[in-house]
């Protein structure tokens, strides 16, 4: 088999997502860690962002976590982690573009935010996020425990990473998870006992340290 190497930074939760889908695929790979805060001249010139995660397959360079994580299930179509249906494909799609267009934004907005009114208005937007995701999201894709049915998708692994460090977010600005949004919170619950999660989880703790520094340092 063709080497695989991810390139990858240990916090970001975009590389998780990718180092997550290789694990979900049963993928042989090495991992390259970059330290973000002083990046290697060989890491930029490979990752015209400068951003992780890249994944190098032989000499072919593919980077942006969404589209890496699209490539690996075509190249390596087993176990599939996208539906086979145009249709619901296309709704994981949209799914998993909200998770980057919306939810993230909304989540790191109010880690950053500084003043108490803003926070709470970031609170109460990151709520009717979480409310919309379990609804039109969980809700309306699946009758199984997974986003898209019975099975783990590349929408299961979108937002796993950032549900993860939630946990860290909500400590620090006093958000939860609705005690409505039962489906997130079993769905979470199961995604945290997966392999692929287990061998790339970090506790709150991990995030805190490291969130208390940025948000402080926010404008």
């Amino acid at each position: 088999m063709t080497k695989i190497e991810l390139i990858t930074a240990e916090v970001c939760p975009y590389a998780q997502r990718t180092h997550m889908t290789l694990l979900e695929k049963g993928l042989a790979f090495e991992r390259r860690e970059v330290d973000l805060a002083n990046k290697p001249d060989w890491f930029v010139a490979v990752s015209p962002y400068g951003k992780v995660p890249v994944v190098k397959i032989g000499d072919s360079v593919v980077y942006e976590s969404a589209i890496i994580n699209e490539f690996i299930d075509e190249m390596y179509p087993l176990p599939a982690l996208m539906p086979s249906d145009p249709f619901r494909r296309a709704q994981a799609r949209i799914w998993i573009d909200y998770c980057n267009t919306v939810w993230v934004d909304d989540v790191y907005d109010l880690l950053y935010a500084k003043e108490p009114a803003k926070q709470a208005e970031l609170r109460q937007k990151v709520v009717k996020d979480l409310e919309r995701i379990e609804t039109e999201g969980m809700g309306a894709l699946s009758d199984g425990p997974y986003w898209l049915g019975a099975e783990v998708s590349l929408v299961d692994l979108t937002y796993y990473p950032f549900f993860e460090r939630f946990g860290a977010v909500a400590k620090m600005r006093g958000a939860a998870i609705p005690q409505g949004c039962t489906r997130i919170r079993a769905w979470y619950d199961l995604m945290s006992g997966r392999a692929s999660a287990r061998a790339t989880a970090h506790d709150d703790d991990y995030y805190l340290a490291r969130y208390a520094k940025w948000a402080d340092e926010a404008a």
